[in-house]
C-alpha cells in the first residue's frame, strides 16, 4: 500500500496500514456480530476491553476479569458447549488469559507462581481428573473440571499481578465496586420489569431477589464476600470520602445481599463480621458501630418492606420456605453413593444420572445436584478426595495464621482478619449449597493470598493508624525489612 494518507505518523503509530485494516475488519466483525446476537458482540467487546488493559495496565486487566466473574450468570449465557454455558465471562477471560501470558512474558514476571495451598489444590485437582475414568457420565464430568481450570487461570493471573499492597488495595476497591454495581443493576432491571433468566420457585413464593437471573442464594453469596473487608477498607482509607464510600457501599451491598431472603448468607455475614471483629479492638468498637447503623436499616426496611426486602427479612427471621426435603434427600442420596462405591466415590460428574436409582422423585424435580460441597465431595471424589480438601483447608487455616503474624501492627492485620472471616463463612455456609468450583471463593483466596506472598517477600503496610496519605505510603518499591514479629 503506498498511498500518502497511508504514510502518516498516525498510521505509523497504530502499526502501520495492515494494522489499520485490521482494526477496521475487527469493528465490522463486530457489527455483524452485534446484529446476530448482541450479548455476543458486547462480551467480545468486554473480552477487548480486558486484554487491551492487561497490555497497558495489568490491575485494570485483573479487576476486569474479576467484575466479569462476578457478573455473568446462567441467565446471560449466549450458547452451550456440550451442556457447558459460554457466556460474557468465560470469553473475557480466554482474551485476558492470552494477554497476561504476553504481558507476564514482556516483564519477565513468572506465571509457575509458588503458594501455600498449590500441593493440595492440584493434588485434589489431579484426583479429580483420574476419577473421570470411573465415570458414569464422562459428557458431564468434563463439564465439572473444565471451571476448576478456569480457576487455575484466574489465580494465576491475580498471583502474576497483585504483588504489593497497593495492588491488593485496588483489587479490595475494584470488587468492592463490582459488587455495588451489581446490586445497582439488579435495581434497575427489577424497576423496568426486565426478565433476565427464569423464575425460581424460591423466589416467587417470598418475595426473594434473584440477582441477574441467578437463583437467590447464589446471588447472595456472590455479594457476601467482600462485606466485611468493605467495612474494613473505611479504616484504612486516609480521604474523608473514600472512608464513607467503603461504609456506605459494605451497607448497600449487605441490603442487597439480605435481599435475596438466603437464611445462610444472614449467618455466614454474621459469622464474617464477628470473626472480623476479634482481630482488633478498633475493629470491635467500629463494628458494634456499623451494627448499631445496620440494625436501624433493617428494622427500617423491614417496616416499610423497601423493594420487597421487608417478606425477604422476614423469610430470614421466621425461617418460613419452601419445602426443604429435596436437601436431605440429596443428602442421604450422596452418604448412599460413597457406601455403595465403598468409599471411592462415583466420579466427577454423574450425578444427575445415578440420581433416579436412589430417589426418583427427587430426579424429577429442580433440585437434582448434592446440596454442599461436602456432599458433593464424599458422593464423587470418596474419602481420597474428602482428605485432600481437608488438606487444602488446613493449609489455608496455617496461610491465615501467618498473614495475621506478619500483618500485626500494620494496616493490612483489618484484611488478613476479614478475608478469612469471610472465607470461614462460606465454609459453614456450603455444607448445605454450593459446589466445589462455586465462584467467587477461590478468586478471593486468591487476592488473600497474593497479601500473604506481598507480607512473605518483606513488604511492610503502613502502620495501624499512619497518617500519611495512602498514595505516599504505599507506592514505594517493597520493603526490606524483615516481617513484622
Amino acid at each position: 500500500m503506498r498511498w500518502p494518507a497511508l504514510q502518516s505518523p498516525a498510521i505509523k503509530n497504530l502499526g502501520g496500514p495492515w494494522a489499520l485494516v485490521a482494526i477496521f475488519g475487527l469493528q465490522l466483525f463486530t457489527f455483524l456480530l452485534f446484529m446476530i446476537e448482541p450479548v455476543l458482540a458486547a462480551a467480545l467487546a468486554a473480552g477487548l476491553a480486558a486484554a487491551g488493559a492487561v497490555l497497558v495496565s495489568p490491575l485494570a486487566g485483573v479487576a476486569l476479569l474479576i467484575a466479569a466473574r462476578l457478573f455473568t450468570t446462567g441467565a446471560i449465557v449466549f450458547t452451550y458447549i456440550g451442556g457447558f454455558g459460554i457466556g460474557p465471562y468465560e470469553l473475557v477471560l480466554v482474551l485476558c488469559a492470552l494477554a497476561v501470558v504476553v504481558r507476564a512474558s514482556l516483564d519477565r514476571l513468572p506465571l509457575n507462581i509458588q503458594f501455600p495451598w498449590r500441593a493440595p489444590f492440584l493434588a485434589l485437582f489431579s484426583w479429580i481428573c483420574l476419577s473421570l475414568t470411573w465415570s458414569v457420565s464422562r459428557s458431564e464430568g468434563i463439564k465439572d473440571i473444565l471451571p476448576l481450570v478456569m480457576v487455575m487461570a484466574n489465580v494465576g493471573a491475580i498471583l502474576a499481578f497483585v504483588r504489593t499492597w497497593r495492588d491488593f488495595l485496588w483489587m479490595v476497591r475494584a470488587w468492592l465496586i463490582t459488587c455495588v454495581g451489581i446490586g445497582l443493576v439488579t435495581i434497575l432491571i427489577d424497576q423496568l420489569g426486565i426478565t433476565v433468566g427464569v423464575s425460581f420457585k424460591a423466589a416467587e413464593s417470598g418475595g426473594r431477589e434473584t440477582g441477574l437471573g441467578q437463583q437467590p442464594n447464589w446471588f447472595a453469596m456472590n455479594l457476601f464476600f467482600v462485606i466485611p473487608a468493605a467495612f474494613g477498607l473505611a479504616l484504612v482509607e486516609r480521604q474523608l470520602w473514600a472512608r464513607l464510600a467503603a461504609v456506605v457501599g459494605g451497607l448497600f451491598v449487605m441490603f442487597s445481599m439480605l435481599g435475596a431472603g438466603s437464611r445462610g448468607g444472614a449467618y455466614a455475614t454474621v459469622i464474617g463480621v464477628a470473626l472480623t471483629a476479634l482481630g482488633h479492638p478498633t475493629l470491635r468498637r467500629y463494628l458494634v458501630g456499623i451494627g448499631g447503623v445496620s440494625a436501624v436499616g433493617v428494622a427500617a426496611a423491614a417496616i416499610l418492606d423497601i423493594g420487597g426486602i421487608g417478606r425477604a427479612l422476614g423469610r430470614i427471621a421466621l425461617g418460613v420456605s419452601l419445602e426443604q426435603n429435596y436437601r436431605p434427600w440429596n443428602w442421604a442420596a450422596c452418604v448412599q453413593m460413597f457406601t455403595d462405591t465403598y468409599g471411592r466415590g462415583i466420579g466427577v460428574g454423574g450425578y444427575e444420572t445415578l440420581l433416579p436409582d436412589y430417589n426418583y422423585l427427587l430426579s424429577q424435580s429442580l433440585y437434582t445436584y448434592p446440596h454442599g460441597i461436602f456432599w458433593e465431595v464424599i458422593a464423587h471424589y470418596g474419602i481420597v478426595g474428602l482428605g485432600l480438601v481437608t488438606w487444602l483447608v488446613f493449609v489455608v487455616i496455617k496461610m491465615s495464621a501467618d498473614t495475621i503474624r506478619l500483618a500485626r501492627g500494620t494496616e493490612a492485620v483489618v484484611f488478613a482478619w476479614a478475608f478469612p472471616a469471610s472465607m470461614l463463612g462460606y465454609v459453614a455456609w456450603s455444607f448445605v449449597e454450593f459446589t466445589l468450583a462455586e465462584k467467587p471463593f477461590w478468586e478471593w483466596l486468591a487476592l488473600y493470598t497474593a497479601l500473604t506472598l506481598a507480607l512473605q517477600r518483606g513488604e511492610r503496610p503502613p502502620a495501624w493508624g499512619a497518617k500519611a496519605a495512602v498514595t505516599g505510603a504505599i507506592s514505594a518499591p517493597p520493603s526490606t525489612q524483615s516481617p513484622l514479629p
